[in-house]
């Protein structure tokens, strides 16, 4: 009987060690997430670092009122187109006489090769070079004699002489005396715009030089 007795003693205490043992486990089980929060909780938050004042806005200093510019602002701004500078055609220039000498020569040397009639002296002269020193007339109608003031040397030229920019077109006046006489010429320059060359015609006329 002691025995049987001391048996379910024995059995009791094992089995409340063992339920003791199980309830310690399933609430350390629990406790565990329980401390894992509890830790989050308390670790350390990081803080937020003040670099100044917080921000309100501009400040009414740097406020400007509005003002209105005279100009619609959905209307597209067009630059107005710069005028340009009106070119003005230059006058150009003739070659020297030497130059003119030079052509009047070649000139020569072709004739004669060709055996062909050489070009009037006359022609290596400028009309503004040609001086009118008097006026003649004869069975072929009006003549004047001429002299070319660079060279000093005299010519007597016909309706139609050429010179070296332009040509006698007309000579009139009393072959007795010159009185009244005249004599036309057709004189072109040219003038360049743009790169461009043009000739420019007029009327040039003079009359017998006053000797006296």
């Amino acid at each position: 009987m002691k025995s049987n007795a001391m048996k379910a003693i024995l059995l009791n205490v094992a089995l409340t060690l063992s339920l003791s043992v199980s309830m310690a486990a399933a609430a350390a089980a629990q406790d565990k997430p329980e401390q894992a929060a509890a830790k989050a909780d308390t670790a350390p938050q990081p803080q937020q670092v003040k670099t100044g004042k917080e921000y309100l806005g501009p400040t009414a200093d740097s406020i400007r009122p509005y003002r209105m510019s005279g100009r619609d602002p959905f209307k597209k701004t067009v630059k107005p187109k710069t005028a340009r500078g009106k070119q003005q055609a230059h006058l150009l220039g003739f070659p020297s006489l030497d130059v003119r000498r030079a052509e009047f020569r070649q000139k020569i040397d072709s004739a004669r090769a060709r055996d062909a009639a050489e070009p009037d002296p006359v022609s290596q002269y400028l009309v503004s070079e040609l001086e009118i020193t008097g006026v003649f007339r004869d069975e072929r109608g009006f003549g004047a004699f001429i002299r070319a003031q660079p060279s000093g040397t005299m010519f007597f030229v016909r309706n139609g002489a050429r010179c070296y920019n332009g040509e006698v077109t007309r000579i009139t006046g009393d072959g007795s005396d010159s009185t009244g006489a005249k004599v036309l010429f057709r004189e072109v320059s040219y003038t360049e715009l743009n790169g461009k060359r043009s000739p420019q015609e007029q009327v040039v006329t003079k009359s017998p030089v006053d000797k006296k």
